[in-house]
């Protein structure tokens, strides 16, 4: 499995909560060895959730600003 952030090594990983904010203390996910970013079930799943919800924005044409003589 690669990272989608850097295309690192993801690695599983079992990933514990020490506070007890969520209702299991550990749950099994992947860390990229070289960025060291996390990835789990919810995380993935809340990212496919957010995606879904986005509307695609298509240009027509290239925005090109606008240059101002004196």
């Amino acid at each position: 499995m690669t990272c989608e952030r850097c295309n690192g090594l993801m690695v599983r990983e079992q990933i514990c909560d020490l506070q007890g904010r969520s209702s299991s203390l550990c749950v099994d996910g992947y860390r990229c060895l070289l960025c060291g970013d996390l990835v789990d079930a919810m995380i993935l799943d809340n990212r496919q959730r957010s995606l879904n919800g986005v509307e695609t924005f298509n240009r027509t044409r290239p925005r090109i600003p606008q240059v101002v003589t004196a």
